[in-house]
């Protein structure tokens, strides 16, 4: 979703009409749902190359792409366990 639409307000309305009835039939709060796409939508920031502040940022500091994603590899590891943790914490006391 974050490569054909750049908007971070334009992926919430093309997946929360999707994600909020899909956490309601799984009884999760939609605290939760939001706090899930908020998660994922930071970590995809970091990757996406249709990010154009990422994008200008590496260019201004020459930095090529693939070095940049080499360096994000356990950092990324690190953020995306902390969501992980974090969103297991919010389902199990149940975020209300």
């Amino acid at each position: 979703m974050h490569f054909p639409v750049p908007s971070v307000t334009g992926h919430a309305v093309l997946t929360m009409p999707v994600l909020v009835p899909l956490s309601d039939l799984l009884g999760m709060q939609r605290q939760v749902t939001v706090l899930i796409y908020q998660y994922g939508g930071g970590l995809c920031n970091f990757l996406t190359p249709t990010n154009g502040g990422l994008m200008a940022i590496l260019a201004a500091a020459k930095v090529p792409y693939g070095k940049w994603i080499r360096f994000l590899a356990p950092i990324y590891a690190g953020l995306f366990l902390l969501g992980l943790v974090a969103v297991g914490i919010a389902i199990v006391i149940g975020l209300s």
